[in-house]
């Protein structure tokens, strides 16, 4: 009877058999046991009662060139666990991750991951019950999302642009209590054009924001409707000031209504200042900072296009008032920035506006004062001149 001899084996042979390559069962990662080499060291070399190694990470699933490639679920040591694609031995496609707590696995996030990162599309739920549902880069929450709040918070849900894990760029935040944002915000706090909605009182601010504090509009009466597509248990609130209840009862004495003169002029120019303080303070390329003196220099110019105070001008008077300031500007290129804004001729400018347009154009066209122009920036000495 013939026995089989065995088969001798090279070094590189040896060495393809162990390669992990295609699906494998569990796959059970080790690591140095501290403990050992600390009772070794603590009793000069005589050994130990613990063993040098103990369990590691786990991975069963899919592999290519000895690191986890295809589809596969990793369990890590502290419990965590992920369970979907990998390339290169990272988290690359689709999949879940959940974290332990407490004894107990929660799912954390589900959707797109690139090297390792969540990137691109996915739902993060968080410990105190948030919810985000939108788009990240880099582990960071960035590009258009929305945020549902946890019940017993102050606000219920951000529905905007992100950037870098903070709220920036156009959202909508609205408050457990009824009261709604809209407008811009920059890193997590209010900043430039908002409306603020007051749904106690009916009314809404409009106007601009610096970090996170309205600093110049006007508080009116909001539009009707307001509040339709968001109730508040259901039921609009009660408004305690319209109504039989706001009727000046006998005896009361009814303080005259307060109008502020050019109530459009005062904020639009206030707008402007802010505005280009906040591009002064952040720095903002492609955009020219007016110091206060050119600020009162291009009010002289709008005023005397704006000859009824109404706080408005036309883009039809667009080339005038920017070659009055000193902007070497083409009428094509007022005629392709007014197309390129959706307007026409008729449609209204307010000062702030024009001050952005002229900044805007001023960078573009590496702004000098043209010296034929009807005022002057501060030139020669230092005083604004109207001819």
């Amino acid at each position: 009877m013939s026995t089989r001899k065995p088969t001798l084996m090279t070094t590189t042979m040896k060495d393809r058999a162990a390669e992990r390559n295609g699906a494998r069962r569990t796959v059970y990662g080790v690591r140095a046991n501290n403990k050992y080499h600390e009772e070794v060291r603590m009793n000069g070399g005589r050994g130990s009662t613990e063993f040098p190694f103990k369990g590691g990470d786990t991975y069963v699933g899919e592999w290519a060139n000895n690191v986890e490639e295809g589809f596969g679920t990793k369990t890590w040591v502290k419990g965590h666990k992920y369970e979907g694609e990998w390339m290169a031995g990272m988290r690359h496609g689709k999949g879940t991750f959940w974290v332990k707590e407490g004894g107990r696995l929660r799912k954390q996030y589900a959707g797109d991951w690139q090297n390792d990162q969540r990137h691109g599309q996915g739902i993060f739920m968080m410990a105190n019950g948030d919810k985000f549902e939108g788009e990240w880069m880099s582990n960071e929450r960035h590009g258009a999302g929305v945020i549902k709040y946890a019940d017993g918070s102050d606000c219920i849900m951000y529905d905007g642009s992100w950037a870098n894990g903070k709220r920036t760029g156009l959202g909508v935040l609205t408050m457990a209590n009824g009261d709604r944002y809209e407008g811009h915000w920059l890193d997590d706090k209010k900043e430039g054009p908002g409306r603020y909605f007051y749904r106690s009182t009916s009314k809404v601010y409009e106007g601009e924001w610096v970090d996170d504090i309205p600093k110049c509009g006007e508080f009116k009466e909001a539009p009707p409707g307001s509040f339709d597509d968001f109730p508040v248990g259901g039921q609009a609130d009660a408004n305690p000031f319209t109504g039989a209840a706001a009727s000046n009862s006998a005896g009361v004495f009814a303080l005259p209504d307060l109008k502020l003169i050019q109530p459009d002029s005062v904020v639009t120019e206030a707008v402007a200042t802010i505005r280009q303080q906040r591009a002064k303070d952040l720095g903002a390329p492609g955009l020219k900072v007016f110091e206060s003196n050119e600020i009162q220099s291009l009010k002289k110019i709008f005023a005397a296009y704006d000859e009824r105070d109404t706080g408005f001008v036309t883009c039809g008077d667009l080339l005038g008032l920017l070659q009055a300031a000193g902007v070497n500007v083409t009428p094509s290129t007022v005629e392709d920035l007014v197309l390129s804004l959706e307007a026409d001729s008729a449609t209204q400018l307010t000062f702030a506006e024009f001050v952005d347009i002229a900044a805007l154009l001023m960078d573009a066209e590496g702004y000098e004062p043209d010296q034929s122009a009807e005022f002057d920036f501060g030139q020669g000495d230092g005083q604004d001149t109207y001819m």
